[in-house]
């Protein structure tokens, strides 16, 4: 297995969730999913579980012996569709693993410095906001980094963004219904020059966030999440402006009651 080794990926590398058939020839039963999991385990046993209850077991254990994984990752993997149900518990093969990053969650408004590094956008036609349940939010950050062919440089570069949701109950922009979100982006050096951009998708808990959502305004989840972020068409810091993108929430959940 090829061992994913940039965290920036683009969008459609991402987003292809589903089946697809084998190359080999359309009699082939070979599927390959790549969806997103919660991570099992530890380095060296590994287990994935998706959205729908059912967990996979990597045949090719020994592969993924040296990765680090989060809570959650996009997993892409075979099995043979002739013998095994696309919604059973069962063995399989890895063909690639990207581990998803963790963004944080404050209570409160937006400070000054909350934000220095702008975003190019957080969804397109190839990358939405998706959920792995209401509590787990994962957002596509599309922002500005700094290229580099040495492979330990781009790793700091790239480790060196950082994401988080601000949640403040009182934010006079708020409507009825709809949770508003401000995403700031942060960079520890802000003197790169950065010219190129990527896409990845990182992780946000809003447990408490819908918490203090439903002590406000007195209902269990809202009907949309609104998320405000600053856009600018480069890296500069100067030029920003404040977008927004809304997505279906309430709409997703509430017939659901494994997510109640």
């Amino acid at each position: 297995m090829k061992k994913q080794k940039l965290a920036v990926i683009f969008a459609a590398l991402l987003t292809m969730v589903g089946f697809s058939s084998c190359l080999n020839g359309e009699n082939d039963p070979t599927v390959y999913p790549q969806e997103l999991m919660k991570v099992n385990g530890i380095a060296g046993y590994y287990t994935f579980t998706s959205a729908y209850g059912y967990t996979i077991t990597p045949l090719n254990m020994s592969a993924l012996s040296d990765l680090s994984l989060g809570s959650y990752a996009i997993v892409q993997y075979s099995y043979d569709s002739s013998l095994l149900e696309w919604n059973e518990s069962k063995d399989v093969t890895i063909q690639n693993v990207v581990g998803i990053k963790e963004g944080g969650t404050v209570s409160q408004a937006p400070g000054d410095n909350a934000g220095n590094a702008p975003l190019y956008a957080i969804s397109s036609s190839m990358a939405q906001p998706m959920y792995f349940d209401k509590y787990n939010l994962f957002i596509p950050v599309t922002y500005y980094y700094k290229s580099s062919s040495d492979k330990d440089d781009l790793q700091a570069e790239l480790n060196s963004h950082s994401f988080v949701l601000y949640y403040n109950p009182n934010d006079t922009e708020a409507i009825d219904g709809k949770l508003l979100l401000r995403l700031r982006h942060k960079v520890t050096d802000t003197e790169a020059k950065r010219e190129d951009y990527g896409t990845e998708y990182r992780h946000f808990d809003i447990t408490n966030i819908l918490s203090a959502y439903s002590s406000v305004h007195g209902a269990s989840m809202p009907e949309k999440i609104v998320i405000e972020f600053e856009k600018s068409q480069s890296s500069s810091y100067d030029k920003v402006a404040s977008e927004k993108v809304e997505i279906d929430y309430k709409s997703l959940f509430e017939e659901t009651s494994t997510n109640k």
